[in-house]
């Protein structure tokens, strides 16, 4: 076989790991040359598959095969296969994309290859954990994370507040907003039937954020029963 013509499921096996949806997002903290060698390995596998289905089509249909290879463009052993293994990773790479569940895919991805960071926002978003973002600058926005973002690909992050505010000269946690009260007044004279109409989301720059943790509002309380009335917010 040309060695040109193995050019077909190396392209096929990257395509594979960049569009599959569940391999895809892993790929992403992979360096290069890890991306080739596994791009590799699928493209064997991928080529493998084919010489077997075409052994199988030869055998029922012998002169199918013959007069497809005469249509071939390139008159050149296996470039009908090999060619046919790119074919086969974008088709059945998309179609089977169709049937995938994204979230759950991105939440698989991220549970294999995710940082601390990463599965914090992860939990965030399936659990609907309150979470805690310490900007750079002082500020202090409390809420859950709006949209899984596509891991290892973006520098945004966006969330439903909560409650805002921020620390003082002391380290002290001063809440200025408590969206809650606003969502709970909006729902209940009927303006609005849920907080998600009123597009009171934020985004946050990664890298503008200084430190992020869980936040319990019953914890929160116990620790400053001081300050209980300013963060009494409804649930």
């Amino acid at each position: 076989m040309p060695f040109n013509l193995l050019l077909f499921p190396l392209v096929g096996g990257y395509y594979i790991l960049i569009r599959f949806e569940y391999l895809r997002y892993i790929q992403y903290r992979l360096e290069s040359q890890r991306i080739l060698l596994n791009s590799a390995f699928a493209g064997i596998i991928l080529l493998v598959v084919c010489f077997l289905l075409r052994a199988v089509a030869n055998y029922f249909f012998p002169v199918l095969i013959k007069d497809l290879g005469a249509l071939m463009p390139v008159k050149s052993a296996y470039f009908g296969t090999t060619s046919l293994s790119l074919v086969a990773a974008v088709a059945g790479t998309e179609i089977a994309n169709l049937f995938v569940d994204r979230k759950k895919a991105i939440r698989n991805s991220l549970k294999k290859a995710g940082n601390e960071f990463e599965l914090l926002m992860s939990t965030s978003f399936f659990d609907r954990h309150l979470l805690q973002f310490t900007m750079d600058s002082g500020k202090v926005y409390i809420g859950w994370v709006k949209e899984l973002p596509k891991p290892f690909t973006t520098n945004y992050i966006r969330i439903t507040p909560a409650l805002s505010g921020y620390r003082n000269e002391a380290k002290e946690l001063i809440f200025t907003t408590q969206y809650l009260t606003v969502y709970a007044s909006y729902i209940a004279d009927g303006s609005v039937k849920n907080e998600t109409e009123l597009k009171t989301d934020l985004v946050l720059k990664v890298d503008k954020i200084n430190s992020v943790s869980f936040f319990d509002m019953e914890m929160y309380k116990r620790f400053n029963p001081d300050e209980e009335e300013a963060a009494d917010v409804p649930a």
